[in-house]
């Protein structure tokens, strides 16, 4: 057991100066946790140095073998880094002034031992948090050493995500690096990063996060900047559409694309009607009714399919069908197109008996629009 050898092998004689701390559980605890010995004798320890706060390196060390024996346990993580500090500090011959600082050659080692407890727990919380922290340091070196950190720590990243490419907290991590660091080519490659994910699992719907994140936070081209981010310009949004469309064309059943799309051209057309010229919604309303003729096409293809094993005839595409109603529900005053989803959400209601109900409620609400379409033309 890895724990149980480190704890043997560190030396606890030399904290034989110090009073371990056991744990209140107070005078009758009602359902006490059977601790290994290992691991008792090691948090008292601890808990006697945390309490003497005492950053020196047998209390690093100690943090070692407590973070092996439960690699979740916050407050030994930002004890850790504390006296990372201490430690950098003596060396560094600052003894008694106050640092902020880790040495680098520290951080390294410190993100390789995160990296061998982080095997066995990907999606530990303290862990993620205790690389953020190391890597803020590094991000206040020189900018070509700070980039240099960031690739480096991305390419970690990629090897989590190559073993769970859904991993909401490689992700997050991911995402923090870019967005903290800010530099333009990190944010121009993460948009290819993002394409090859969903070239490899078109399904993976934080790929196709990724790839907005990047494009709106990154700024690269936008038509407006916004405290969310940025607006894509009409052409950006014109082939982000298309992007999205050729992912559907290859699994209309994936909802991914479809979601991504709908994004693309409501964001268009609320920035249009909200604080664009009359010019600009007329641009956007072609925008979305272009790529509304395109997946009516997709449907009529889908439609004259030949049957197959796998896909008997008759079968509906119900994230195309979902997805139409969404784009035919963004002129929510036409009354055109609010009856022609109106029509849509009663084959749904048949065909997606899942969400049934779902479905007849937004039956009901697009009757209400269609209500107040009639009486304004009256």
């Amino acid at each position: 057991d890895k724990s149980l050898n480190s704890t043997m092998t560190m030396d606890f004689a030399d904290l034989q100066d110090v009073e371990p701390i056991p744990q209140d559980d107070g005078p009758e605890p009602v359902c006490a946790i059977a601790y290994s010995a290992a691991f008792v004798r090691a948090f008292d320890y601890m808990r006697a140095l945390l309490k003497a706060d005492e950053r020196s390196q047998r209390a690093f060390d100690l943090t070692t073998v407590c973070l092996e024996l439960n690699p979740a346990n916050y407050t030994v993580w930002h004890f850790r880094r504390r006296c990372l500090i201490a430690l950098s500090s003596a060396e560094s011959g600052s003894a008694g002034k106050v640092s902020t600082t880790i040495d680098a050659d520290k951080i390294e080692k410190d993100l390789d031992f995160a990296d061998k407890l982080g095997g066995t727990n990907p999606k530990n919380y303290q862990l993620w948090y205790h690389r953020r922290a190391l890597l803020d340091f590094c991000f206040k070196w020189e900018s070509t050493e700070a980039l240099r950190a960031a690739r480096k720590e991305l390419k970690y990243v990629d090897r989590i995500l190559e073993d769970d490419s859904k991993n909401y907290h490689a992700w997050s991590h991911r995402q923090w690096i870019i967005r903290t660091l800010n530099n333009p080519q990190l944010w121009s490659s993460e948009i290819e990063y993002s394409h090859s994910k969903i070239l490899s699992d078109p399904r993976n719907n934080s790929a196709w996060s990724e790839r907005w994140f990047a494009l709106h936070e990154g700024k690269i081209s936008s038509r407006i900047s916004t405290v969310r981010g940025a607006i894509l310009p009409l052409e950006k949004a014109r082939e982000e559409a298309s992007y999205a469309l050729s992912g559907a064309n290859v699994d209309p059943f994936n909802e991914s694309p479809w979601r991504y799309l709908i994004g693309v051209l409501m964001e268009q057309w609320r920035w249009a009607r909200r604080g664009g010229s009359e010019e600009d919604v007329a641009t956007c309303r072609e925008l979305v009714l272009e790529n509304v003729a395109k997946v009516k096409e997709m449907r009529r293809s889908w439609e004259e399919r030949p049957p197959s094993d796998d896909i008997p005839a008759g079968t509906p595409c119900v994230s195309l069908l979902s997805a139409l109603v969404d784009l035919l529900e963004i002129f929510a005053e036409d009354e055109d197109f609010l009856a022609e989803a109106k029509a849509l959400m009663t084959d749904l209601a048949v065909e997606d008996p899942v969400r049934r109900k779902y479905w007849r409620k937004r039956e009901k609400e697009v009757s209400k629009l269609l209500e107040k379409c009639e009486q304004s033309n009256e």
